[in-house]
């Protein structure tokens, strides 16, 4: 890691004193449609490649989407091919050294400069922003930190120095920590499109469930994330073998893949799909009750679009205290609630049966709000935010 870590500062080094790109063509800003001034966008990704079926790869695309109709937005990704619209291929190293990424960069020639990192946090993702503010100086350049992340002592000096203008997280615990370290913090919700999402009719329920191979009149449990035994989702196993309900597992098809832990959840009772589901929506709807068991912040963003998706189908959740789900749902009495807490995978199952036995309402009223709009203008308001007060202290005006 020490070599790694000095290759890093290296290449830093030498992004930062050397400049091939040409001059951007000037770009003149116009206003959007509420009148305020469209901003120059640009969001980097290292890895939108595949679908779009797992947490911070859906964020992305969903914040790109919603800016797309007040701002002039350009995604890019580093790693493809994209099955996402919209998104311009830039093959580029884990480094982001690349001629072709800064010259894709000098052409889009952003005012915000987004980079939605796949490992959130991590030491290489601050180089990695460092570097893309090389490239483009000029551009407010914010870090998405989707995951808590933590480390060394060396790394957290060197993070000092490699700060971008602003890191956006889901949790109070991770904004803490990484300003201790100096950076620039700003908490940022998921959202969830409640178009898409939102709950059907106990018909049109079953109708979803034979259309799936799942009997229409017993009661189903579901997950959705990435077949990984980090993610705690053996619990399933013992859901399935109390015989009450049905318990599906919807595996991410654009991450790897623990066959083995696949198998032996099928042989418990689960029913386990692994291939890409494009209406993804319909297991929602099928669903009695939603059980996220992550206890883990490496396992998944630290508010779940999963747990937002089912309750916005209006299916109650049973959830371990996980990231930032306590925070946004503080307000929610234990009592009769259609989102409930736990402490153990033994009080999970128990009360995934009783959920499922009593169908508590009121789910997609707790996620109403949230709307990927309210997201993505948040991100943009804080970038903006920064940015007025560097323009200020650059022109020697006072706040």
């Amino acid at each position: 890691m020490a070599r790694l870590d000095l290759v890093g500062v290296v290449a830093l080094l030498m992004v930062t004193t050397t400049s091939t790109s040409r001059p951007a063509v000037e770009q003149v800003s116009m206003p959007n449609r509420r009148g305020a001034v469209a901003q120059r966008v640009c969001i980097v990704s290292d890895d939108l490649s595949g679908v779009a079926d797992e947490g911070v790869k859906k964020f992305t695309v969903a914040i790109a989407a919603a800016l797309r109709g007040e701002h002039r937005v350009g995604v890019i990704s580093t790693k493809g091919p994209t099955a996402s619209p919209g998104v311009t291929c830039v093959p580029a190293p884990r480094t982001f050294l690349s001629r072709s990424l800064r010259a894709e960069l000098g052409r889009q020639n952003p005012d915000i400069l987004i980079y939605a990192a796949r490992g959130s946090a991590t030491y290489f993702s601050f180089l990695r922003s460092r570097i893309l503010k090389a490239y483009r100086p000029q551009a407010t350049v914010v870090l998405l930190g989707l995951q808590t992340r933590r480390h060394s002592s060396l790394q957290q000096k060197m993070i000092r120095r490699l700060a971008p203008d602003l890191v956006c997280v889901q949790s109070p615990a991770n904004r803490d920590y990484l300003e201790s370290l100096g950076c620039r913090v700003e908490l940022l919700p998921s959202g969830v499109d409640t178009e898409t999402f939102r709950p059907v009719g106990a018909r049109k329920r079953r109708e979803l469930r034979t259309r799936y191979g799942l009997d229409p009149d017993l009661p189903v449990v579901l997950h959705v994330g990435h077949l990984t035994g980090g993610r705690r989702i053996d619990v399933l196993a013992e859901l399935a073998t109390r015989k009450t309900c049905q318990v599906v597992l919807v595996g991410s098809s654009s991450t790897e893949q623990e066959a083995e832990l696949g198998e032996e959840l099928r042989r418990a009772g689960v029913v386990v799909l692994t291939e890409y589901q494009p209406h993804i929506e319909h297991l929602y709807q099928l669903a009695d009750c939603y059980v996220f068991p992550v206890e883990s912040t490496n396992n998944a963003i630290e508010a779940p679009l999963s747990v937002l998706e089912a309750l916005a189908c209006g299916v109650p959740v049973v959830t371990t205290r996980f990231g930032a789900l306590p925070r946004m749902f503080a307000a929610q009495p234990q009592e009769q609630s259609c989102l409930v807490f736990v402490d153990s995978g033994e009080q999970l199952v128990d009360e995934a049966v009783r959920m499922c036995g009593e169908r508590a309402e009121g789910a997609r009223e707790l996620v109403l709000p949230c709307s990927w709009r309210a997201v993505a203008t948040a991100v943009l308001d804080q970038a903006l935010r920064v940015r007025g007060a560097k323009i200020d202290r650059a022109s020697g005006s006072v706040n």
